[in-house]
């Protein structure tokens, strides 16, 4: 029912309101690159984005699908993987929000060679690939912002296979820790990730039981503390330490995780 006229003259306009921003503006805000653009040409950037919801457990794409452009993490928590010939798969990393990913399969305009899946409910945006060739044939800041992101996934991966082959389980779970914190750094959490220990395991590779017992060593060395829905981190200079990392080297790899083979 209408409002009667006199009453209507009394409510708030809505021209006095200020809209309600989205997530994906909110996650927009803190992209180095894309508040570099010129103001034109951003709001032609957030026009062209698509928005993808993904349940826990379902996949954004497979290996051999083609890549759509740019993805990047709204909010949730995916795994980037790799499956092997024999059911295992290779745990490559984990992006959290304000994480960005696939810009190698896009710029070689070839399939996917892994796969990404959601740990939990999640949104990822995608920057169309033609969009990104127009900024970066056209944007300077918006290709210097893609080639360090390049060149810093290149030196992850990097320390990551490293870590595959010498690093123990509790350097392991450090690293992903770590890398989820940094993943974070402009989300105001204050130290505190909201991500189980069984999603700390799986993009670790590794069991619940021992990634608990890795937690629960890193807890008793005051570096951190486990809680219902997460964990606090208290001391990062000891996280790093306990991760073989260096803080400007783990600030690089926002959203990265770490490499471990699992069982698929």
């Amino acid at each position: 029912m209408r409002a009667p006229p006199a009453l209507m003259g009394n409510a708030p306009s809505n021209a006095n309101r200020r809209p309600a921003r989205c997530a994906v503006d909110k996650m927009l805000d803190v992209v180095p690159w894309y508040k570099g653009l010129p103001e034109l040409e951003r709001g032609v950037v957030r026009a062209e984005l698509r928005t993808v919801s993904l349940a826990t457990g379902e996949y954004l794409f497979r290996a051999g699908s083609r890549s759509l452009g740019w993805y990047g993490v709204v909010e949730g928590l995916v795994k980037w993987s790799s499956p092997g010939t024999d059911g295992r798969t290779l745990s490559l990393a984990g992006f959290s929000t304000g994480s960005w990913f696939g810009e190698a399969t896009m710029i070689r305009r070839e399939r996917f060679e892994y796969e990404v899946v959601a740990l939990r409910p999640s949104r990822i945006v995608i920057l169309p690939r033609d969009t990104c060739e127009r900024l970066w044939n056209h944007n300077i800041e918006f290709t210097k912002a893609l080639m360090t992101h390049l060149a810093q996934r290149v030196n992850w991966l990097m320390g990551c296979y490293t870590g595959n082959v010498l690093l123990d389980v509790d350097t392991t779970v450090a690293r992903a820790v770590a890398a989820q914190l940094d993943a974070e750094v402009h989300s105001g959490t204050q130290g505190r990730l909201r991500i189980s220990q069984e999603e700390i395991a799986g993009l670790c590779g590794v069991s619940r039981q021992r990634c608990n017992t890795a937690l629960t060593r890193l807890a008793r060395a005051g570096v951190l503390q486990t809680h219902y829905g997460g964990l606090t981190v208290l001391d990062k200079d000891a996280l790093y330490r306990c991760a073989k990392i260096s803080r400007e080297a783990a600030r690089h790899a926002r959203g990265a995780g770490d490499v471990r083979a699992d069982a698929a």
